[in-house]
Order: C-alpha cells, then sequence, then structure tokens
C-alpha cells in the first residue's frame, strides 16, 4: 500500500471519521484508526513519521489520551530518524520540512494533554454530554412525534449505555434534563429514565473513566432532575 504525503492525511482522517460515523467514542476511533494503520508505518521510516504525526494531530484534538498509548506515541515521534527520512529520498524538500514541523508541533501538543488511566475505550464526560445533546436537538429539528424521544435517544446510545455504567448515567441524566426544560415531562418512557436515575449511587461509577469532580457533577444533577421530575 503506498500513499503520498497527502494522501497519508487524507486517508488517516478519513477512516477515523468513519469511524466516527459508526457511532464510537473518539477515544474508540483513534485506537481503531491505529490498528489499521500500524501495520503501514513498518514499510519506512517516512511512512512510520507520517502515520504517526497524523495519528496524533488527531488525537490531540481529543480532551485526554490514555498514559500507556500518550507514552508509545510520545517515543515514536521523539524517536523518529529524519535522517533516515531524507535517505530514502521519498518527500520533496517543502514535505520533508513540513513533517519534520508538524512532529515539533505535535510533540508540543501532546505533552500538555491530560492523561487517561482508564484502559476501557470509553467516551469522556463532556464528550458524551455534547453527543446526546446533538443527538436530541437533531431529533427535534426532524421529528414532531415527541412520544419516540426516549426510544430513539436509547436507541442511538443503546451501545454507550451497555459499555460502562458512567456512560449509561450521563445519558439518561442529558436526556431526562432535556424532557424537563422541554415540558415533555408526560411523554411515553420517562418513569423508565426516573427508575434507572433513582437507582444510582456514586459507587457505581467510582472506578470508571470520570474523575472525581465528574462523578459529583453527575451526582448534582441527577439529585436536581430527579426533584424537577417529582
Amino acid at each position: 500500500m503506498v500513499f503520498s504525503y497527502n494522501e497519508f492525511k487524507e486517508y488517516i482522517n478519513e477512516t477515523y471519521n468513519e469511524f466516527k460515523e459508526e457511532k464510537m467514542s473518539n477515544k474508540e476511533a483513534i485506537a481503531r484508526t491505529f490498528n489499521e494503520y500500524d501495520m503501514v508505518a513498518n514499510e519506512s521510516e517516512t511512512d512510520k513519521a507520517m502515520v504517526f504525526v497524523t495519528i496524533t494531530e488527531i488525537l490531540t484534538t481529543h480532551l485526554k489520551a490514555m498514559n500507556t498509548f500518550k507514552t508509545y506515541i510520545e517515543n515514536i515521534l521523539t524517536e523518529l530518524d529524519f535522517n533516515k527520512i531524507k535517505q530514502e529520498n521519498n518527500l520533496l524538500k517543502e514535505q520533508y520540512n513540513d513533517l519534520f514541523s508538524r512532529r515539533e508541533r505535535v510533540i508540543n501538543e501532546l505533552k500538555k494533554m491530560p492523561i487517561d488511566y482508564y484502559r476501557t475505550a470509553c467516551w469522556y464526560y463532556d464528550e458524551i454530554v455534547e453527543e446526546v445533546q446533538r443527538f436530541i436537538n437533531d431529533f427535534k429539528l426532524e421529528n414532531e412525534n415527541a412520544d419516540s424521544i426516549v426510544s430513539t435517544v436509547l436507541q442511538r446510545f443503546d451501545r454507550d449505555c451497555e459499555n460502562t455504567k458512567s456512560e449509561k448515567f450521563i445519558v439518561y441524566t442529558t436526556l431526562a434534563e432535556n424532557l424537563y426544560n422541554q415540558e415533555l415531562i408526560g411523554v411515553d418512557g420517562i418513569e423508565d429514565v426516573k427508575h434507572v436515575l433513582q437507582s444510582f449511587s456514586i459507587e457505581d461509577v467510582s472506578d470508571e473513566q470520570l474523575t472525581e469532580e465528574e462523578q459529583e457533577k453527575l451526582a448534582d444533577r441527577i439529585k436536581s432532575v430527579l426533584s424537577n421530575l417529582k
């Protein structure tokens, strides 16, 4: 598989976006993308540089980076042999210079990223809140049947609700807040939403991807929305 300089960035980003379109979290999508191009990176030092630089450019748009993945990528980027890349002579001078500059930039950005120690592929707190909110906004624009909102949202996020308890409670909380704010407290399925939220205990999410601050924030949101839905 031979890619040009520009094709590397285009195809890797395209692969990542395809995984995102399959409703994956950023963390899962970047891991799957990396697996797709891991073998390509072994073709040459030039290929390795282009793969890892592009993967890192995507990773640094995320909220956090897995500690092991971050360390691994940072080591690879630091150890890239640009003398060898020059000797391979696969790049034009301006492409070589651009790749070197991109490498320097992403190393600096990667070092600044917060670390994630939770090994399971999952959504982070703010990411899934935004994803659920975006989906509900699109639902309201496209669907006038309000009674289907609960089943539609839960069907969209069924895989995530099975992934971690944190994701499940964030999905249900964000849905419940929207039902209350839109005065849809009589729609089908709302009692099931309330029942799930009433079962919440902070211990349920204490060993997952949420920080202690995020756990407390989620607990406060659940307490507030249940009070509003009484």
